[in-house]
């Protein structure tokens, strides 16, 4: 009987400390979520900048040619 309380004892211990650890890991991976999120966004924004100056550049040098052309 009393072999069966300490193994229930140890059972339960151990699935807290895992429950626990679990847990922590759960928290930083949301925390890793939030900085990959973070980064996407920065990188959207990024390429939505570079494509207007693309677009701007294409615009310039079309003008250019245009000009030298005529």
């Amino acid at each position: 009987m009393q072999a069966s309380l300490e193994a229930e004892a140890r059972g339960k211990a151990d699935f807290v400390r895992t429950k626990k650890k679990l847990e922590q890991d759960i928290n930083e991976l949301e925390i890793a979520l939030d900085a990959a999120n973070r980064g996407r966004a920065e990188a959207e924004k990024n390429v939505k900048k570079f494509q207007q100056q693309i677009a701007e550049i294409h615009q310039v040098v079309t003008y250019f040619f245009l000009l030298v052309n005529l």
